[in-house]
C-alpha cells in the first residue's frame, strides 16, 4: 500500500464538517474537477452505498462509481474505488478540536502484480489533483457557515 496524509482545522463542530463530507451531491462545491456527484440508488445512505462521480479530465469527462465502505457520524467516513486493478480508498477522520474539527484526510493506494510498480505515480497524480482538497473543503464549510450569519 502507497498513499499519503494531509490535515486541515475547520472552524465548524464534528457534525457540520460531517455532514458536507457525507453528502455526495456537494462534492460539486468543493472538488477541484468534479461536475456531477449522485447517490446510485434512492435510499439513505450506509455503509455499502453507491456514488456515481463525474470529474472533468483534461477536457474531458469521467466517470467512476464510489462506495461508502465507512460511514461513522461524526467521526469516520470512508469511500473507495477501483479503476484499472487500482484500489483507492479515501478515509477522513473528524476530530474535535477547540470549538471546530481538526480532519484528517488520507489517500491509500493498493494494487496487485504488476500494477504495484504503478503506485508510486499515481500517488503522485493523485495528490496532484487533490492536495487542496481539505483547504478548500474547510473554505466550503467555512463559507456557507459566514453566509449563513449574515442573513
Amino acid at each position: 500500500m502507497i498513499g499519503f496524509q494531509f490535515t486541515e482545522y475547520i472552524d465548524r463542530p464534528p457534525l457540520d464538517v460531517f455532514a458536507v463530507l457525507a453528502d455526495p451531491t456537494r462534492s460539486v462545491d468543493y472538488v477541484e474537477g468534479v461536475v456531477r456527484s449522485v447517490k446510485v440508488a434512492d435510499e439513505p445512505l450506509a455503509e455499502g452505498s453507491m456514488i456515481e462521480e463525474t470529474r472533468l479530465v483534461k477536457g474531458k469527462e469521467s466517470t467512476v462509481q464510489l462506495r461508502i465502505v465507512t460511514l461513522d457520524p461524526p467521526s469516520t467516513f470512508a469511500i473507495t474505488s477501483e479503476a484499472e486493478g487500482i484500489t483507492a480508498t479515501y478515509r477522513y477522520r473528524l476530530h474535535p478540536e477547540a470549538a471546530g474539527t481538526r480532519i484528517e484526510w488520507t489517500c491509500e493506494l493498493e494494487a496487485t502484480g504488476l500494477r504495484r510498480v504503478m503506485l508510486p505515480l499515481v500517488a503522485a497524480i493523485s495528490k496532484k489533483e487533490d492536495g487542496d482538497h481539505l483547504v478548500r473543503l474547510k473554505a466550503y464549510i467555512e463559507s456557507q457557515h459566514n453566509a449563513g450569519a449574515a442573513s
